[in-house]
């Protein structure tokens, strides 16, 4: 009696217990990574239904470099270079040079700059260096990806919500 009764709290505990959400980092290299070279496939499918924290390790700190300095500094952080280099469009999407910047098949290009929360997005999540001339970056930015709770259930939770009301009834239907 006492395990049935264990045996249904444990399948109840369970099935309000909030399912981990796993964070992902990745280190994109300003030269190996850049929008123009190799954006790196980060091997996550994002899906459409989720929020996305994208949070930038060190974000106001310079990280990487877009190669020499000339006519100005070309030192940025995730925002990018917000001196005197101006901005990059590619198919229809702009953002300072050096920026960190995403992109999926089904969104196209977002920035995630200093960091960012984003919903709607879905497929493979490619991060990358925003630029065209690459061979002279160096450094690199560390993302973490973070799918949010929503706090929603999912379907094996409310499987586990049924069996383990099922089992609190026949165990009263049997003291009964």
């Amino acid at each position: 009696m006492l395990k049935r009764s264990l045996l249904a709290a444990a399948f109840l505990a369970a099935a309000f217990a909030p399912s981990l959400a796993s964070a992902n980092p990745f280190v994109v290299d300003s030269l190996a990574n850049a929008s123009q070279n190799s954006p790196l496939d980060t091997g996550l499918i994002l899906s459409a239904g989720t929020t996305y924290d994208f949070t930038v390790q060190d974000p106001t700190t310079t990280i990487w470099h877009a190669g020499n300095d000339d006519p100005c500094s070309r030192a940025s952080t995730a925002a990018g270079i917000t001196s005197c280099f101006g901005q990059l469009t590619q198919d229809g999407f702009t953002a300072n040079y050096g920026a960190l910047v995403g992109k999926t098949a089904s969104n196209g290009y977002f920035l995630i700059g200093e960091g960012t929360s984003l919903s709607g997005l879905s497929g493979d999540l490619f991060l990358m260096y925003w630029d065209t001339v690459f061979t002279d970056n160096s450094g690199t930015q560390t993302v973490t990806v973070s799918p949010r709770e929503t706090g929603v259930p999912e379907p094996l939770s409310l499987a586990l919500l049924g069996a383990g009301l099922a089992g609190v009834g026949a165990i009263r239907r049997r003291k009964a």
